[in-house]
């Protein structure tokens, strides 16, 4: 039977059956694919909800860019699949974690950040007011210009000081 007609659509969405993928990964990080019958020797996976559905709603794509389909959990996955999805994504999302601003000054646009993170001291550019994004109530997510994330899990939780350079660029 062709794997696609086994694949549940919804909404145009297709939902991979987790019986008929497996996914490996090459010593290089490569991550491949086995559905069914046929093999997909790369492919890239994205999360399409990161930080409110972690472990859930994974995008696995081809490398055009072309959707593949969709994994509905990592826990219906075999033991070696989801340990090579996770690597994978742990890869993609590494996002440390702000405990403190040290220093933060703004010139022409763009924020020069200096902080502890809990990876260890970080030095970042970031462009002014496009970098700063709430994801949830007092949780924050910055991006630099190199596209790199950091995350501040709950900005009332930082010392004052580091809260009004937060503040000065929400």
């Amino acid at each position: 039977m062709d794997t696609k007609q086994k694949n549940e659509v919804i909404d145009g969405l297709e939902y991979l059956d987790p019986k008929d993928v497996k996914f490996t990964q090459t010593s290089g990080g490569v991550v491949s694919l086995q559905l069914g019958d046929k093999y997909y020797p790369k492919v890239d996976l994205y999360l399409a909800f990161p930080f409110t559905y972690p472990d859930q709603f994974i995008s696995v794509r081809d490398p055009e860019g072309d959707e593949i389909g969709l994994l509905r959990s990592l826990r219906e996955l075999d033991s070696d699949s989801q340990k090579a999805v996770q690597e994978d994504l742990q890869w993609r999302y590494f996002t440390p974690k702000i405990e403190r601003i040290t220093a933060l000054k703004e010139e022409f646009g763009h924020a020069y950040w200096e902080v502890i993170t809990n990876r260890g001291p970080q030095k970042f550019v970031s462009r002014r007011h496009q970098a700063v994004r709430l994801i949830s109530e007092n949780r924050y997510l910055v991006i630099d210009v190199s596209g790199n994330r950091y995350e501040i899990p709950d900005l009332s939780k930082l010392d004052a000081r580091s809260r009004s350079y937060v503040d000065g660029l929400i």
